[in-house]
């Protein structure tokens, strides 16, 4: 692969991870293999603070529309409760929502994983590990919080 397709290639994976949250330019470049100067350049001549600004207003726009939708399908429901294409509607957009949202099952999961791998480290002695742990967690959990809404 040539180094021109690689950098491209690279660019354009750093590009959809910043739209996707992760807005930091230093772990950009230690994730993409460049530095942190080469990705502010990337932002900048990209303009992607616009784009990240744009894209967490459209979606907040979308999440408004659809609870807008879901009410007055639900008060048109309520008015008409035998009618099976406002049934379906209503399914239809609770699915949509639903399906949207991070499951339940999965966070009480990863809540359980991370007590279990610190109890490790602890049980271990791991504590410089640990401490490291904790670290990425939180930044995790900034970067989902961001990127979920």
């Amino acid at each position: 692969m040539s180094n021109a397709l690689e950098y491209r290639i690279k660019r354009e994976n750093c590009k959809e991870t910043y739209l996707n949250g992760k807005t930091d330019p230093n772990e950009l470049g230690i994730i993409f293999g460049v530095s942190d100067i080469t990705v502010r350049k990337w932002i900048k001549s990209g303009n992607w603070d616009s784009l990240f600004k744009e894209e967490r207003k459209l979606d907040h726009e979308i999440k408004v529309a659809r609870k807008r939708a879901l009410i007055q399908a639900l008060r048109e429901y309520a008015k008409n409760p035998a009618d099976t294409a406002l049934q379906s509607l209503v399914s239809l957009i609770k699915q949509n929502q639903k399906d949207d949202e991070p499951a339940r099952e999965l966070n009480d999961y990863i809540v359980k994983f991370m007590d279990q791998t610190t109890d490790f480290m602890v049980e271990k002695g791991y504590e410089t590990l640990l401490k490291q742990f904790q670290a990425i967690v939180l930044d995790l959990a900034d970067y989902l919080r961001i990127r979920n809404g």
